[in-house]
């Protein structure tokens, strides 16, 4: 069971916030764990505690009732929100030259260094890894690259999607188990940093030349969000919106919510926004 029912939680004065676990349940849980005890600090009489989640666990928990509150990419909120009125209280803001991948969005599509592909023409007949058809940075980001270069992912190559920890792409092609991946922004040097991999190892196939602190092959899009669910009453939600704002303590820094008309926008370039799925 993914948690707690939340009539269960509301007596014990706990609260569950479910967290997109872009590189796994124990990375996620050792990350955000410092988000669960700020909280529990500056909201009196309240608890706190995070729950690792995919893609799909994500809307079963919301669709259940599991969970509270909900941190997540601006793309599975669009997607949930269309069904189940979430409300965002915060979004994330990037600490200047910080390589957080839950800070800034987008995708890098890479190949191994000796790698002769060097256009992505070259993609053709090959095998391309990424997270999941509904990722983001994972993978919708990078679909709209390549699209927008005359290639059609699924069709002009083969797709293999890995599901979370996005680590495992980039491990498979390092191996050569597949030829280039898609991977989110700032993984490959998250990775790097903790070890795990050489970047150096690795190449962008395309870059976008902005300002970002990791390379990216693709515009990047408002950052992660904090939101609640419904049945979490305005008191509860209002205190957790302070808190959230009052603390500005790396790497969370919050501000106001985003806007999702970028996001927005893209998913429908690619044929993923709720409404047309619908129709």
């Amino acid at each position: 069971m993914i948690g707690l029912g939340l009539a269960s939680l509301a007596q014990a004065d706990a609260w569950t916030v479910g967290v997109l676990a872009m590189r796994g349940d124990a990375a996620t849980a050792r990350h955000w764990q410092p988000l669960a005890d700020s909280l529990t600090q500056r909201v009196p009489g309240e608890q706190f505690r995070i729950q690792p989640l995919d893609l799909s666990q994500m809307r079963e928990a919301v669709n259940q009732k599991t969970i509270q509150f909900v941190v997540t990419n601006p793309a599975q909120f669009v997607q949930l929100n269309s069904h189940y009125h979430l409300r965002w209280l915060a979004s994330l803001r990037s600490a200047e030259g910080k390589t957080d991948a839950g800070n800034i969005i987008g995708s890098v599509i890479l190949v191994n260094r000796e790698s002769n592909l060097q256009d992505p023409q070259d993609l053709m007949s090959k095998t391309v890894g990424a997270i999941d058809p509904l990722a983001f940075g994972g993978y919708l980001t990078g679909y709209k690259a390549l699209y927008d270069r005359g290639i059609r992912p699924g069709k002009d190559f083969r797709l293999r999607f890995t599901g979370f920890p996005g680590d495992a792409l980039l491990y498979l092609l390092r191996e050569k188990a597949i030829q280039a991946a898609i991977v989110p922004v700032c993984l490959l040097e998250q990775m790097d940093a903790e070890g795990l991999i050489d970047k150096t190892a690795f190449r962008p196939l395309i870059i976008n030349p902005i300002a970002s602190p990791c390379v990216t092959s693709t515009p990047l899009y408002p950052n992660w969000s904090f939101a609640a669910l419904p049945e979490v009453n305005n008191a509860l939600a209002d205190k957790v919106a302070r808190a959230l704002l009052n603390n500005q303590q790396p790497p969370f820094l919050w501000g106001a919510p985003a806007s999702t008309s970028d996001v927005e926008s893209l998913l429908r370039a690619v044929n993923q926004h709720p409404e047309q799925r619908r129709l």
